[in-house]
């Protein structure tokens, strides 16, 4: 499986443990946008007030990132790193084969789903005794959107393509070495905590192109995790290609940034 064109470069941003960002940003969640009732499991609320609607400026979502400060527990040997101009490596050429499975391309090209203003991102690492156990870490973005019903039709998009594209589909890109096949696609179960909230793995097929250990397996999943908070999406990106069976987040990761997302915006 060719290596996909993503918002930013995991392998770049994993080579120190602190990394040109530090601690990813000031933090401190001063933005004021009041946060949407949570129900939480994948199903959207309805709009809360008129500031809700307000679109986050890049400033503002930079404040809403979690930092080092905030990973305690089994999180406190990670780092936040906040990627360099030239580690951030953006697309928009690439195409689904069938238009319903696009919006999840879409998030290959940009990182958000379709129609963001403004997007944000971070890598959060382990220790460095971790990283051929952890893959290439973990990457943090968050997208405002011009208004809440905007966001909320975004992650709607990506939970019809998900269900709409559960046996496969390619990707084309301007290159032939862009290209993607995707083997299937699995819906996941979505977090809580948001006012909505979507979560699947697109499944590749690392035999196409690479080599592969004995005894690991072929199957390379890419998981996928977006969060919203009113005209805010949070997205989560990891995969592992030195073990792929144990592709997975930092335990508590994800909470974590929603937390710091929705308790920011409350």
């Amino acid at each position: 499986m060719a290596s996909v064109v993503l918002g930013v470069s995991v392998a770049a941003c994993g080579s120190g443990d602190e990394g040109a960002g530090g601690d990813g940003g000031s933090g401190g969640g001063t933005s004021k946008k009041p946060a949407a009732a949570d129900k939480g499991g994948g199903e959207p609320s309805a709009p809360a007030t008129d500031d809700a609607e307000r679109t986050l400026t890049a400033a503002e979502l930079e404040e809403l990132f979690v930092t080092k400060a905030d990973l305690t527990g089994p999180l406190k040997d990670y780092v936040v790193e906040n990627p360099g101009p030239d580690e951030v490596e953006t697309s928009d050429s690439m195409k689904a084969s069938g238009s319903e499975c696009q919006p999840l391309v879409d998030t290959l090209n940009e990182v958000a789903p379709a129609g963001a203003s403004a997007t944000e991102r971070r890598a959060v690492m382990g220790p460095a005794a971790k990283r051929l156990e952890e893959g290439l870490g973990s990457q943090v973005a968050l997208s405002s959107y011009k208004s809440e019903a905007a966001a909320a039709k975004a992650l709607e998009a990506l939970e019809v393509a998900v269900a709409d594209c559960g046996d496969g589909f390619e990707a084309t890109g301007a290159k032939a070495e862009d290209n993607q096949s995707f083997t299937r696609v699995d819906k996941e179960r979505a977090p809580q905590g948001a006012d909505q909230s979507v979560a699947y793995d697109l499944v590749g097929d690392l035999t196409d192109g690479e080599e592969v250990a004995e005894d690991l397996s072929t199957e390379m999943p890419m998981k996928f995790v977006y969060a919203r908070s009113g005209s805010t999406v949070a997205m989560f990106l990891t995969y592992n290609p030195f073990d792929p069976a144990k592709t997975d987040f930092p335990t508590g990761l994800v909470d974590a940034q929603i937390a710091k997302l929705t308790g920011a915006t409350a």
